[in-house]
């Protein structure tokens, strides 16, 4: 038995013990309550649970008029405070501290504008060390920002991990593009799609239960709770990486199937959702809501092509006006004859918080196009500025910007178009195009406007004039240049002149030497002989160029880049005359004697020869 003295201490130091625990618990509880409060506004809360739940009422209850109305009141206020958009001083204030570019800040109708450059990176998506190059360059040429279209190269994780490209940017790639804009003085508009043209999450199987049309890819259901959960979880990483982002493009453009999943029927019982406008409405709000709940001072962008069929009263019931500033686009080298312009979707752009255009100056004039026509992009830039000097100061005053795109495939799916590189002459005109004093010059014919053209070729340091078109690659010298990429300029000129020898080869070896001779066997040995003479030097350069082009293409990109473009526009023709010149070397060497007429031998044509494996 203990004494009770002894006992008396146990006890005290028992009781000082537990009060220590307990005053230790409370005060853990206070803070985690505390920094869970304060981290909030950061925690993924879908959305979705308050849109789409499952209601606990019965069928009765379910057709009353009142509770119907009183569900979608619900659904349609989520999150509907008015978001903050960056004032016109603020950008004013951004293009006049400028200083060190070349250029006055672009002026229209005496209103500034800001001049973004968009770069499409879910086809030939350059390694971080060009863009080293590239921004300096940008600033130089007068661009104000860019429009940074990740698709399946940006750094997802969690969740939508498996949808990222095996060559997709690190974060550690995106904290440096961030830098690099910010020491050159671009503003960075990410752009993620967050409806149509999301090919590269519903391709895969994971996903496809999202798909508005179960058979096609392209566009997500607003019918599905998993839909938000996803879309959600994608945005808080763009935000996440993007934390300084003033502007966020979130796409809605191509927006081809409406109310096809069989979920839809149930989504439009508990929402009243009746048209495929008012779901585009719809779908539209609840994305943008989320984001300016994240963060009030964004300014978020939609494409205007599925925008513009909304009616005011569909766009005010979803309280949009205030909410998402149109980019109408446009890449014809008259744009007057669009719909934006000469229809009652003018007055309807103009009333919006904000509005922007979209020219182009690449990949906007076939799905195949390798060779970029810089005329007609230069020209697309003059007639949107001939279009805004009649337009802002009437129906367009909301006006502020200008977005010059540059499309690296049509389609998630589809071939490569005009590789940057490539592009960047087609750019820098296109820049120039919209900068004093080129916008105050008469308009005369490019070809004529040397003042321009020489303002160019100084900027991109090259040796002589930069080609206007697929004629001047034919028939003039390569320019030699210095700009990012101009290795992959000369090339793709050069491959344009190969292109020309090895047709004018063909044309010679043609007369002598037929798919016929080829098939069975049977050539004039002079004749093949003479065909030697002309295919061996072709070949070489064929094979010089494929080397080359390579070289070139691996300081830009990853080695897939090249191989996938070769395979689409070079490989096929490639190895057809490569299958023609073996086949002759091979008969000239080892051909003595031939069988008698006919050839071929047979009194049926073949219509469908079995694959030969």
């Amino acid at each position: 038995m203990l004494p009770i003295r002894q006992l008396s201490a146990l006890l005290s130091r028992i009781f000082f013990a537990f009060i220590l625990l307990s005053t230790s618990f409370l005060i853990i509880t206070g803070f985690t309550k505390y920094f869970h409060k304060k981290s909030d506004s950061y925690r993924f809360r879908p959305v979705e649970n308050n849109l789409l739940k499952q209601f606990e009422v019965d069928h009765e209850h379910n057709n009353n008029v009142e509770s119907r109305d009183a569900i979608r009141q619900e659904l349609h206020t989520v999150y509907s405070g008015p978001i903050q958009h960056v004032s016109t001083l603020e950008r004013r204030h951004l293009l006049q501290t400028n200083n060190s570019s070349p250029f006055e800040p672009t002026k229209i109708a005496n209103k500034l504008l800001s001049v973004y450059v968009h770069f499409d990176l879910k086809g030939a998506a350059p390694k971080i060390s060009y863009f080293e190059q590239l921004f300096p360059l940008l600033h130089r040429l007068g661009a104000n920002g860019i429009c940074m279209e990740y698709e399946d190269m940006f750094p997802f994780d969690g969740i939508v991990n498996n949808i990222k490209h095996k060559q997709a940017y690190t974060k550690n790639d995106i904290e440096k593009i961030n830098q690099l804009a910010k020491d050159n003085h671009l503003d960075i508009m990410p752009l993620l799609q967050t409806y149509g043209h999301l090919e590269f999450l519903l391709k895969l199987k994971e996903f496809s239960d999202l798909r508005e049309n179960s058979k096609y890819p392209q566009v997500i259901s607003p019918c599905i709770n998993k839909t938000y959960s996803i879309l959600f979880a994608m945005i808080d990483q763009y935000l996440n990486l993007h934390p300084h982002m003033r502007l966020f493009h979130i796409g809605h453009d191509e927006v081809y199937y409406f109310l096809t999943n069989p979920a839809c029927q149930e989504f439009q019982r508990l929402t009243g959702v009746g048209t495929q406008h008012e779901l585009f409405a719809y779908h539209l709000s609840i994305i943008a809501n989320y984001i300016r709940e994240k963060n009030p001072n964004l300014s978020l962008f939609v494409w205007h092509d599925v925008l513009q069929n909304l009616n005011i009263d569909i766009l005010r019931k979803y309280k949009l006006m205030n909410v998402i500033n149109p980019i109408v686009w446009s890449y014809r080298e008259d744009i007057s004859v669009e719909g934006f312009i000469v229809g009652p979707q003018a007055n309807l752009f103009g009333q919006f918080k904000s509005l922007w255009g979209a020219s182009a100056f690449k990949g906007a004039t076939d799905e195949v196009a390798t060779i970029s026509d810089v005329t007609h992009y230069y020209e697309n830039q003059v007639s949107w500025i001939q279009q805004l000097n009649s337009y802002i100061p009437t129906k367009w005053k909301n006006f502020n910007g200008v977005m010059l795109t540059g499309w690296s495939r049509y389609d998630h799916f589809l071939s490569l178009c005009e590789l940057l590189p490539y592009s960047i002459p087609t750019m820098a005109f296109s820049l120039a195009a919209w900068k004093e004093p080129f916008k105050s010059l008469p308009r005369a014919s490019l070809h004529s406007n040397s003042q321009l053209k020489e303002y160019i070729r100084k900027e991109l340091q090259c040796s002589s004039n930069i080609h206007l078109n697929i004629q001047e690659h034919a028939s003039k010298l390569i320019p030699k240049c210095k700009f990012p990429g101009a290795a992959i300029y000369e090339s793709m000129i050069s491959v344009v002149q190969l292109w020309i020898k090895v047709e004018t080869v063909e044309s010679f070896v043609n007369k002598f030497v037929t798919d016929l001779h080829v098939k069975y066997n049977y050539i004039h040995l002079k004749r093949g002989e003479e065909c030697l003479d002309k295919l061996t030097p072709i070949m070489n350069l064929l094979k010089d160029f494929i080397g080359s082009f390579q070289k070139s293409m691996d300081e830009v990109f990853s080695v897939q880049v090249a191989i996938e473009w070769l395979e689409t526009y070079f490989m096929k023709r490639y190895r057809l005359i490569n299958q023609k010149y073996e086949f002759i070397l091979r008969a000239v060497q080892e051909q003595r004697s031939w069988l008698p007429r006919p050839i071929p031998d047979t009194d049926k044509i073949h219509i469908i020869e079995k694959n030969k494996r």
